[in-house]
């Protein structure tokens, strides 16, 4: 009984703890997003602003971070699960050396950027074939690189576009504030 009650206690320890906490919202159109149906237009009214449309909502409620060498990737996405079978957006920083002096200043997202970004919509459209292109600004407010450390900003706009026609799909925004772990399933690989 005495190990029952001690395996309990521990699962439910488990369920209280802090994920962190965020948010990606804002328009999105994708194409050839066919499960969904007419629901593949995440838009808003032409009266509400567009720092204000929270018409597509990503639902993040898992946060991530994972380095390989000077590079880290942020994940933002659904569920713990692997990103290839979830929804969620992917932020790489190619050499978080770069971020020191940083804290608090806007830096620029893109292809060809120090920081570049990928929107993955396996859950919601898993058919779709759709390449985004992303670009725009994300501010650190604070980035650790070893456990505990506390990671949180802000995505203050990422402009989605069609990366074969350079279409316009959708404008997001958004935040994060977590503390990083270690282990399943906040890293894939454990570097030592």
């Amino acid at each position: 009984m005495r190990r029952i009650a001690l395996l309990l206690s521990l699962l439910a320890g488990g369920c209280g703890e802090d994920q962190g906490s965020g948010e990606i919202v804002g328009s999105l159109v994708v194409p050839d997003c066919e499960s969904r149906g007419d629901e593949d237009r995440w838009v808003c009214l032409p009266d509400v602003p567009a720092d204000e449309c929270a018409a597509f909502d990503l639902d993040v409620d898992f946060f991530a971070l994972e380095r390989f060498e000077d590079a880290a990737f942020i994940r933002m996405q659904h569920g713990g699960q692997a990103l290839a079978t979830t929804d969620g957006l992917l932020i790489e920083i190619r050499d978080v050396r770069l971020l020191r002096g940083q804290l608090g200043q806007g830096l620029e997202i893109g292809p060809e950027r120090d920081i570049r970004a990928a929107l993955v919509l396996a859950d919601t459209c898993p058919e779709s074939t759709q390449s985004f292109d992303l670009r725009g600004r994300i501010v650190f407010t604070d980035f650790g690189i070893d456990k505990g450390d506390r990671v949180a900003g802000r995505v203050e706009e990422l402009v989605v576009r069609d990366a074969r026609t350079g279409a316009l799909l959708g404008r997001l925004r958004g935040s994060f504030d977590f503390t990083l772990r270690r282990g399943p399933p906040y890293q894939r690989f454990i570097d030592t």
